[in-house]
């Protein structure tokens, strides 16, 4: 299990970040919900977070769920594969797509007893496809695994809500191991779902041409257009061929398999 982990760990680990640079932080919203370490520094409130991403405005992408419109206030609840997490506007934003991206100003508001909890406003948000928010998946896993493999190999900048943060959240290989799992467990159910819908757009593209042979060239540009990442299609194409539901008559052309009733 543990070789499994690092495996994983490898191929979401890209070259080493600063923690505190990010004019607006990626994480996740599970993460997100579950922060409730702040500092300020320079008259300004940051948010740290379990894996001590610094924040106090948030870039995300995620499927819309609910809308709910209080007076001048658009309440609207926004789901990353990982949780659900409550964003706020005053503005019109069109909501054409079922995706949502956005910028997020973090505020801190006051909960039950002296608990703190943030209120996350709205700078600028547009709607997109669903290969921004899967895009945005596994940049924010990039990231986070990035943090994480900080925080193991102990290089990390000298900042006294780095060591602050540590000790509030009690951080140890464990709950280091959870949040690279929830990482790893969210790219994996975001690529099984879209490698599904890929697979079908494939198999839609092929059974429109018939008894005709369809070049991979052409069948990527085809279904760039139906929203699918050109980078993938390569893979989706052999593992249907793999599964011997198409295949290449020869080289570079592809035909469905006809399938006797």
């Amino acid at each position: 299990m543990q070789e499994q982990r690092q495996k994983q760990r490898q191929k979401l680990k890209p070259p080493v970040p600063d923690l505190a640079t990010d004019p607006a932080c990626r994480v996740f919203f599970e993460e997100l919900l579950k922060s409730d370490f702040f500092v300020k520094e320079n008259e300004e409130t940051f948010l740290v977070t379990p894996t001590c991403a610094r924040c106090n405005r948030l870039f995300g992408v995620g499927e819309v769920k609910e809308v709910e419109k209080r007076g001048n206030i658009t309440k609207i609840q926004i789901n990353d594969l990982t949780a659900t997490l409550n964003i706020y506007t005053d503005k019109v934003i069109s909501l054409g797509n079922k995706f949502l991206a956005f910028v997020g100003n973090l505020h801190v508001h006051e909960g039950a007893g002296k608990s703190k909890g943030v209120l996350i406003l709205i700078e600028e948000a547009g709607a997109v496809g669903e290969n921004v928010r899967n895009n945005w998946i596994i940049s924010t896993a990039r990231r986070t695994m990035e943090r994480i493999e900080l925080l193991r190999e102990k290089a990390l900048p000298k900042k006294h809500w780095l060591k602050e943060a540590l000790e509030h959240y009690a951080i140890d290989d464990d709950k280091l191991d959870f949040w690279g799992d929830m990482a790893i467990n969210t790219v994996k159910g975001m690529w099984e779902d879209y490698n599904k819908t890929a697979k079908e757009m494939v198999l839609e593209v092929l059974g429109e041409s018939g008894k005709s042979s369809v070049g991979r060239i052409k069948l990527a540009k085809e279904l760039k257009k139906k929203g699918l990442m050109e980078e993938w299609v390569e893979e989706v194409i052999d593992e249907l061929i793999g599964e011997g539901r198409c295949y290449e008559p020869e080289v570079g052309v592809l035909m469905l398999v006809e399938v006797e009733e």
